[in-house]
């Protein structure tokens, strides 16, 4: 699998960057915490970026990507960084059809299996999990969760810009949009952990994380990557069995095996074709 040298950084930060963002949205507002997320983020990638050029689709970009983040960061006000991870990861749903709609790109029965075989899985594994979440922060994920498979889908309308110049154009507009937010929340109480949370969400759970996911969506497509998203919720169960000494529930166990189960399915017919290839 291709992609799997972006996929295994990519699930690494990502399953970390719930826990330093929702600590950061703790201590300052979410507009204010993400605008410096994308500004730090675009100068990271600056010395970088080969081909700047503003376009309408470079515009179109960065307000789907960055209400997605508003969505995301105003969520977390609300849930917790485990609620937030399995109520983002219905996002392979919704890139089904709109991958469909915006690009024409159908999905195979076997990738749409995956995915929802998959889904189940983050159903199952977010039943112990969904305690005290308020509706409205539920709304405001899901929500966020429809925006990334937008701008996933758009990615890979683009993927024959450079992934480094595009995610720099739009980390910049986008951080001016974030502004715009602002005045619904002037909150700003950081504490020493602060610097930590905003460095973190700006290089790693920022601008690489972006650029990771951008190759992925350029080598293959969108269903065939989306679903290896399950990865994460995998990932971070595995993760506080050593950080947290939890053992995982029955529940957990069962859901992060469908999602396994899914992702393996939606690369199975891959598998065969390469068979059939290297047998005939």
């Amino acid at each position: 699998m291709k992609e799997i040298k972006y996929l295994i950084p990519y699930v690494i930060i990502s399953s970390f960057s719930y826990y330093f963002a929702k600590n950061g949205v703790e201590q300052v507002s979410p507009a204010i915490f993400m605008s410096m997320r994308y500004f730090i983020a675009g100068l990271t990638l600056l010395p970088f970026a080969r081909h700047m050029k503003l376009s309408w689709n470079v515009v179109i970009l960065s307000i789907m990507t960055s209400t997605s983040t508003a969505l995301w960061a105003y969520g977390l006000v609300y849930v917790s960084p485990a609620e937030s991870a399995i109520l983002s990861y219905s996002m392979p749903v919704f890139s089904l059809p709109i991958a469909f709609l915006m690009i024409k790109e159908k999905s195979s029965a076997i990738e749409t299996a995956g995915i929802a075989i998959g889904f189940a899985g983050i159903i199952i594994y977010g039943l112990p999990l969904m305690h005290g979440f308020t509706l409205f922060g539920a709304v405001l994920t899901i929500a966020n969760a429809v925006f990334w498979a937008l701008f996933t889908v758009f990615y890979r309308k683009l993927k024959e810009e450079d992934p480094v110049s595009i995610n720099t154009m739009q980390f910049f507009i986008g951080g001016v949009i974030l502004l715009a937010y602002i005045p619904l929340d002037t909150k700003f109480d950081p504490g020493v952990s602060f610097i930590a949370d905003v460095l973190w969400m700006a290089i790693l759970g920022g601008s690489i994380q972006f650029i990771l996911w951008n190759m992925m969506i350029k080598m293959s497509s969108v269903n065939k990557i989306t679903v290896l998203a399950f990865s994460v919720p995998i990932f971070t169960m595995i993760l506080s069995i050593f950080i947290d000494h939890e053992v995982p529930d029955i529940m957990e166990i069962v859901g992060v095996i469908t999602m396994f189960t899914g992702i393996f399915i939606s690369r199975l017919k891959r598998g065969i074709s390469i068979v059939r290839e290297t047998s005939s």
